[in-house]
């Protein structure tokens, strides 16, 4: 009785949904490292600057991965979703374009 299965639907939008945080968690957490980083370090210039370099390095390969990951996931559902929205987005122009048309 409450052992039913979730949606295969429901389950994927849940996976979505905590890549997505994480992918974002990377994003602010490496800014927020970054801005920290400078307020307190107790480096000269140049250290602090090539020290910055590398983190940064690091941040971007970690969200590209992240991106990576997430195309080769969802990169399916995300094509599907922008063709479906080319086409329907042509119809809903298409309508409003002969609206307008029609007030002049």
């Amino acid at each position: 009785m409450f052992n039913k299965k979730e949606p295969e639907a429901s389950q994927k939008k849940k996976r979505k949904g905590v890549l997505e945080r994480v992918v974002m968690g990377v994003i602010v957490g490496g800014a927020i490292g970054s801005v920290v980083g400078l307020t307190v370090a107790p480096k000269k210039g140049k250290e602090t600057r090539d020290y910055l370099k590398e983190k940064g390095k690091e941040v971007y390969g970690r969200g590209k991965e992240a991106g990576e990951k997430f195309m080769h996931e969802y990169g399916d559902e995300l094509n599907a979703a922008k063709e479906s929205t080319k086409k329907n987005g042509a119809k809903v122009w298409s309508y409003f374009k002969k609206k307008l048309l029609k007030r002049k």
